[in-house]
């Protein structure tokens, strides 16, 4: 009889065992890049990037910071993987995030974990901020497409207190700021005149050789509308006008006083 329950009490813990691992599913974890840089946080971090359009919207966003490789230089591919930056921030210094990493997927959460490793990984002495920028597998070891259904990517190096998540789904701020800014520029392009006659003065080349060019002028103004009321033309118009009626207005008077002066003439002959 105690045989017998021995052997039932292994069979359930071996269940129980398998049962677990089978819930489980192991994902595999490459890492990119590992290293210390300051401006990435004091404290630990997880960011996830889906896309290429992600990953180079953050890259960029770092600007002198930026130390990581462009998406054309990653030993992956973001059709086959995803990227996930993990920053331990303030550290106590003389160690690195080591290359070997483990991940697995259960529930709705997948979980990584690293091991530290002695040095600095090329950094200075005194760097105390380390990194690692880990590709993932979408493709879990059984066949099953995890990223679907995840809600959270977190990654520990051996303590939880440095454990840090992210959701994959929040990591896309890049299309949210083109499809809004898009808009925006357009619609104060088109209604407002002013910078309509703006938009005019840029595409032609030069007011200074407009004004200087008769011609050109004549051209453009049959183009273009604003183009007409910046030419001289009928300024040049109206400075004739003027000058013929000076004219009239002298020779009139010319008139006027040769009249008087010949009913003077007369008066005196008298």
């Amino acid at each position: 009889m105690k045989r017998a329950a021995t052997t039932l009490g292994l069979i359930a813990i071996l269940a129980a065992l398998l049962g677990g691992s089978a819930d489980a599913a192991t994902v595999a974890a490459r890492y990119q890049l590992r290293g210390h840089l300051p401006e990435l946080g004091e404290g630990p971090t997880m960011r996830v990037f889906v896309t290429q359009a992600q990953y180079d919207t953050y890259r960029n966003s770092l600007g002198d910071a930026n130390v990581f490789p462009a998406s054309s230089s990653l030993f992956m591919s973001f059709d086959k993987d995803i990227l996930a930056l993990y920053t331990r921030g303030n550290d106590t210094g003389g160690r690195c995030i080591g290359t070997q990493i483990s991940a697995t997927f259960s529930g709705d959460t997948l979980a990584a974990t690293a091991a530290w490793q002695p040095g600095t990984c090329g950094a200075p002495s005194t760097a105390h901020y380390p990194f690692i920028l880990v590709a993932l597998s979408r493709t879990a070891t059984d066949g099953t497409t995890w990223l679907a259904s995840a809600r959270s990517v977190c990654l520990s190096v051996e303590t939880q207190d440095t454990s840090a998540c992210a959701t994959p789904s929040g990591a896309s701020p890049a299309p949210t700021s083109t499809a809004s800014s898009a808009p925006t520029s357009t619609a104060t392009a088109s209604p407002t005149a002013t910078v309509a006659a703006t938009a005019t003065r840029s595409l032609t080349p030069s007011q200074t050789v407009a004004a200087a060019s008769p011609t050109a002028t004549a051209t453009s103004a049959t183009r273009s509308p604003v183009s007409v009321t910046t030419s001289p033309a009928p300024t040049a118009d109206d400075s004739g006008t003027n000058y013929l009626l000076y004219a009239m207005l002298v020779a009139i008077g010319f008139l006027v006083l040769l009249s008087l002066f010949l009913s003077r003439g007369g008066r005196r002959r008298r």
